[in-house]
C-alpha cells in the first residue's frame, strides 16, 4: 500500500506495531482510510482496441471491452472515451454498438461510449465499431494517438486485493451496532494506449 491516509479517529501507534486498525468511530458514516496501490493491481476491465488508418481519409475503430470482475457485480457509470484525429468528422450511422450508447463529440475529439450499468456476467464483453473521416488541411501533421480513457465505479470490488478479514466491535454501553464494510473501486487515471 502507498500513500495510506487514516481518519483522525485511528490509533496510529497500534497500526505501526502490528498492522491492526483500532479506532473509536465518530457518529454517522465516515471514511476510515484511503490508499493508493502501484503494483499488482487487479484491473476491472480489459480493453482491446484496433485502430486502422486507411490512407489519408479514414480511420476505422474496433474496440472491445470485457469485465474482469465477478459475475454478480455491476460497474456503474462506465464511460469509454476513444480519441479521434483533431481534423476528423463522423456520422452517427458509422458508429455501431449493441450495448450502451456511443456518440461522436467534435469538441472533445472523441467518440464517447457510455454504459449506465455494465454487468460482470457479460463475459464476452461489448464491442464498438466506428469509422471517422479525416478532413485535409494545408499543413498536414501526423496524428499522435492519445490513449483511450475509462471512468467507472465498481462497488464491492477492490483492485488492490485488499480486504477486511476481521471486524470486531467492542461495545460496553449496550448500544446496538451494525457491522459492515463497503468497497468501492473508482477509476483514477485508467488509460489504454492505442
Amino acid at each position: 500500500l502507498d500513500d495510506v491516509t487514516f481518519h483522525r479517529c485511528v490509533r496510529l501507534s497500534k497500526f505501526d506495531q502490528d498492522r491492526t486498525i483500532t479506532f473509536v468511530p465518530p457518529d454517522g458514516e465516515f471514511e476510515l482510510m484511503k490508499y493508493r496501490v502501484t503494483s499488482e493491481v487487479l484491473l476491472p476491465f480489459r480493453v482491446i482496441a484496433i485502430v486502422n488508418e486507411k490512407g489519408r481519409n479514414r480511420v476505422e475503430y474496433d474496440v472491445k471491452i470485457k469485465p474482469k470482475f465477478k459475475e454478480q457485480l455491476v460497474a456503474n457509470d462506465v464511460v469509454v472515451k476513444i480519441p479521434v484525429p483533431p481534423n476528423a468528422t463522423a456520422k452517427q450511422k458509422h458508429i455501431k454498438v449493441r450495448s450502451g450508447k456511443a456518440k461522436y463529440y467534435p469538441t472533445h475529439n472523441a467518440i464517447v461510449w457510455k454504459f449506465r450499468r455494465f454487468l460482470g456476467s457479460a463475459k464476452n464483453g461489448y464491442r464498438l465499431q466506428a469509422e471517422v473521416h479525416r478532413l485535409h488541411s494545408v499543413k498536414e501533421t501526423p496524428w499522435v494517438r492519445p490513449p483511450i480513457t475509462l471512468q467507472f465505479t465498481v462497488p464491492m470490488f477492490t483492485s488492490s486485493g485488499f480486504h477486511v478479514r476481521f471486524l470486531k466491535v467492542i461495545e460496553n454501553t449496550g448500544y446496538s451496532t451494525v457491522k459492515w464494510v463497503r468497497y468501492i473501486t473508482r477509476a483514477g487515471q485508467y488509460q489504454i494506449r492505442i
